[in-house]
């Protein structure tokens, strides 16, 4: 009777279908590993995008863009022009936040050579925000 095992020949075919499956088990490991990735790095990029696209963050940075201006814009001594300019940046930044759907009012006036008090509404169809308005909020302008 004839050997069907097929001896040296069955042993080469062997190591080939090893060689074939493990060469599949490394690809759908690999395929997992990029996926695993790909979520971790989009789910960060939605978290970071929903602070910015949260209202308060744009309180944040009209204070702070407030706070910048009121620093440039300071004279010795003159109280007038500070209030002057404070009045024509406020009714700028108004126009600006208007044409992206915010309804915004700031206020600042001079008290002294070193501060200012400050107020500012923000409002929009979901949120409104308000600085200053209950308890006075002062800033330096050195």
């Amino acid at each position: 009777m004839a050997n069907l095992s097929g001896g040296a020949r069955n042993s080469t075919a062997r190591k080939g279908q090893w060689i074939v499956l493990s060469g599949l088990i490394l690809a759908l490991g690999l395929l997992v590993v990029v996926l695993l990735l790909n979520q971790a790095l989009s789910a960060g990029y939605r978290v970071s995008q929903a602070e910015m696209q949260f209202p308060s963050y744009e309180l944040n940075e009209l204070y702070e863009e407030t706070v910048r201006v009121a620093k440039l814009v300071r004279t010795k001594g003159d109280f007038g022009a500070f209030n002057d300019s404070m009045a024509e940046y406020a009714e700028n930044v108004s126009k600006i936040y208007a044409a992206h759907g915010f309804v915004v009012n700031v206020s600042m006036v001079k008290k002294d050579e070193k501060s200012a008090s400050i107020c500012i509404l923000l409002s929009n169809e979901k949120v409104n925000f308000t600085l200053g308005v209950y308890a006075e909020r002062s800033i330096p302008l050195e």
